[in-house]
């Protein structure tokens, strides 16, 4: 279908082409022409192409400078928000998520770790296959 609308349109555009001559389309190329060949074009390109370069240098010589400190903040928050959970998973932390004082989640999340190492290790890809027993992934 995409393929017969492209031929369509080609057809078209080859009709519609022929019948109006060359003449719409040289002048369309020379007045391209034209402004491509105008020295205050040519002047104003040649600034915005400097100007856009000097942008350029700028923001990678800012990118540059900023990096290191960019870094060590972010360094900075993994490290305090790992501490943070293990903290929390320690026990160390009493409050909820809720707000709510008190209440120690850290024995539910340590039982919850234990049940899931124990399910691994007992059907895990380490765990040993008999001969008559089905096979586990």
């Amino acid at each position: 279908m995409k393929k017969f609308i492209f031929l369509a349109g080609v057809a078209i555009g080859f009709v519609i082409g022929s019948s109006m001559g060359r003449g719409p389309y040289e002048s369309l190329e020379r007045t391209a022409r034209q402004v491509a060949d105008d020295p205050e074009v040519k002047r104003r390109a040649a600034q915005a192409k400097d100007a856009a370069g000097k942008a350029a240098h700028e923001a990678a010589d800012t990118v540059k400078a900023k990096a290191p400190e960019v870094a060590a903040t972010v360094q900075e928050a993994v490290g305090s928000a790992a501490a943070g959970a293990k903290q929390r998973l320690a026990g160390g932390d009493t409050e909820g998520a809720d707000g709510a004082q008190g209440v120690d989640k850290s024995e539910d999340l340590t039982a919850a770790a234990d049940g899931v190492a124990a399910s691994e290790s007992a059907a895990g890809g380490d765990a040993e296959v008999s001969e008559g027993g089905p096979l586990s992934s």
